[in-house]
């Protein structure tokens, strides 16, 4: 029998994912998903080096999808199905916008003659993330015509390429699909794709010999390639600290931490002012450390495939290059006091108590280059202010959007990448707002290690002017929840362990165990305010 066109063109769209290097495929199943689904499956099972991933909540399935090609800085393919499915896709496709993550939305979608006229589980879903994507097309899969196959082959090649070219950035491809749904599996016939090659583009820039001698390098998020150990080499041949958020994957013992403290407690000297500050990467952690470039009018040049994207409009250069090939084209001659005055910065005693205590303890104890996915709000606060980078310096965060939502997932599709297992800093709030990724864990016994800090509600509300409202505060702000961690880790099949102190956390850790694990550190909102004013020696 001879292929029909809706499983000849699918096996195409499929194939040209696949020969352009799309290996990972995140599917929330649903009736319009037919035929995609189906046949990827059927290509999974032929293709070991493809992973095929069941997410059932979409909202979950798209995180799952972000943390994959948020770890493996490749492209991600996101299938759902019509209607409000493709909505609650829209969190995730925001953050991986903003964060210059390539992930591929295969919208499948009712056909032209239900659109408008009250056909039930259908939307207008053209282009229906609107500016979040970076292009978007849609397919026939069911038009015989040759030039429709051609077409499908030339674009899905084109548009994966467009995802990984700087600025990297989410696609939706969407697919309008009439009855019958069902492809034809088992067929034999060979599907050869005419392959596109793309050159990547590459940007260089003459070698720059630079004139000041009190330069410093404040090495934000990092997006792209890693540049660790051209950094590291960098600064120890010219002697130019290193002021390393925790998201930059550069921070290490030799790099300053904790800057957002430092400048907190007014540790940051004018003696400290540098001539010419680098910047590499997306927004810092840290707020102040832009306040303080800002406010002493402090030169900034800004590096990076992205570079430029600066709301605090103070870059008075930028290099759209990579940091990579930025620092094999300079040379400085810097002061070595500068660089030794910043250097002792590391040595600043810090009392760490309470909730920041976790992140003192996994900074000591976790095994080598084990990821660490961090929650937005007051856990990424707390490991930026106190990780070191003594054993790991690959820690990630949902900083684009900077939302709660979706964490768990993202964070379980980061651990799915690696047999190593990774660990999971949240909040007690957060936890609750993507309880449903949970599921994923228990489903593919993903290695991770969910901590939880739970101090029952907001506690990153604490910090801000509205805590002095204290007739409307814990209803509006505090939000208490009274959630049982010990339930929740029961209702997906979760070992649950309550720790009373972090120092506990070195046995559990070094306990092997198969699988996903919550453990649970209860902390108290009011105390932990008094805990972090006091952590550089201060009690203000």
């Amino acid at each position: 029998m001879a292929i029909n066109a809706l499983t000849k063109n699918t096996k195409h769209l499929i194939s040209a994912l696949y020969e352009s290097g799309v290996k990972n495929f995140v599917i929330s199943p649903g009736s319009r998903t037919t035929p995609i689904a189906l046949l990827l499956a059927e290509y999974d099972r032929q293709n070991d080096d493809m992973n095929l991933y069941i997410d059932v909540d979409e909202r979950s399935a798209s995180f799952f999808a972000l943390g994959i090609a948020k770890k493996q800085q490749e492209p991600v393919v996101l299938l759902g199905t019509s209607g409000t499915a493709i909505t609650e896709y829209t969190s995730a496709v925001a953050e991986a916008h903003i964060s210059h993550i390539p992930l591929i939305v295969l919208s499948t979608d009712r056909p032209a003659e239900l659109q408008g006229n009250g056909a039930p589980q259908t939307l207008p879903q053209h282009q229906i993330f609107g500016e979040f994507t970076k292009n978007y097309v849609s397919f026939t899969l069911q038009d015989d015509h040759p030039d429709v196959t051609a077409y499908i082959d030339f674009m899905t090649q084109k548009l994966v390429h467009e995802s990984k070219i700087a600025p990297c950035g989410p696609l939706q491809i969407n697919l309008p699909l009439r009855k019958p749904l069902m492809p034809q599996l088992g067929d034999k016939q060979n599907i050869v794709v005419s392959s596109l090659t793309f050159a990547m583009p590459v940007k260089t820039i003459d070698a720059l010999e630079l004139s000041q001698t009190r330069v410093l390098i404040l090495a934000g998020p990092n997006e792209d390639e890693d540049y660790a150990s051209e950094l590291a080499e960098f600064s120890k041949q010219y002697h130019v600290p290193i002021i390393a958020d925790v998201l930059s994957r550069v921070r290490t013992q030799e790099t300053i931490y904790g800057i957002d403290a430092l400048l907190k407690s007014n540790m940051i000297r004018p003696n400290y002012k540098p001539e010419l500050v680098i910047r590499f990467g997306a927004t810092p952690v840290s707020a102040n450390v832009l306040q303080w470039l800002k406010s002493e009018n402090i030169p900034v040049w800004y590096v990076g495939l992205t570079a430029g994207s600066d709301h605090s409009r103070h870059a008075t250069r930028v290099f759209q290059i990579s940091p990579t090939v930025f620092l094999s084209q300079i040379t400085v001659t810097n002061n070595l006091e500068f660089y030794q005055l910043w250097q002792d910065l590391n040595v600043k005693p810090r009392q760490v108590m309470g909730e920041a205590s976790i992140a003192s303890t996994l900074d000591a104890i976790l095994p080598e280059h084990t990821t660490i996915f961090v929650a937005n709000s007051m856990a990424i606060r707390d490991i930026d202010d106190i990780f070191t980078g003594k054993l790991t310096r690959n820690i990630y965060a949902n900083r684009g959007a900077n939302g709660i939502d979706g964490i768990v997932s993202t964070a379980l599709g980061m651990s799915s990448t690696s047999s190593q297992r990774s660990v999971l800093l949240i909040g007690d709030l957060t936890l609750f707002h993507d309880m449903n990724g949970l599921m994923m864990a228990k489903q593919y016994q993903l290695p991770l290690d969910v901590i939880v800090i739970n101090n029952n509600g907001g506690g990153i509300f604490s910090f801000l002017p509205q805590a002095t409202a204290e007739s409307y505060f814990e209803t509006l702000f505090g939000t208490p929840l009274n959630l049982d961690m010990k339930k929740v880790a029961s209702l997906y099949d979760m070992p649950y362990i309550k720790i009373n102190q972090a120092q506990d956390l070195k046995a559990i850790i070094a306990t092997p165990i198969d699988g996903p694990r919550l453990i649970e550190f209860k902390s108290n909102r009011l105390s932990n305010v008094t805990a972090h004013h006091q952590l550089m020696g201060s009690d203000k």
